[in-house]
């Protein structure tokens, strides 16, 4: 079974992976791969900020039908 902490850290390394994919790779338009890689950047801030040692994560249990459960009675 996946944890939440097993998908945080592919989320992480996702992150991490696909800015340095975007920068290194050449590509027709370099100025769009350097605004994508500051995009995931900006959005992943706080985990990527290395003096930040703990995160507050919530995460919500999936309700639906595969679950058993509706949300409207």
């Amino acid at each position: 079974m996946v944890t939440l902490e097993d998908t945080l850290r592919q989320t992480h390394d996702w992150a991490v992976d696909r800015i340095h994919t975007l920068l290194e790779l050449p590509y027709k338009d370099p100025l769009a791969c350097v605004e994508d890689a500051h995009a995931i950047k900006s959005e992943f801030s706080e985990w990527l900020n290395p003096e930040i040692k703990d995160h507050d994560v919530y995460s919500l249990e999936f309700i639906g039908e595969d679950h058993g459960g509706d949300l409207i009675d």
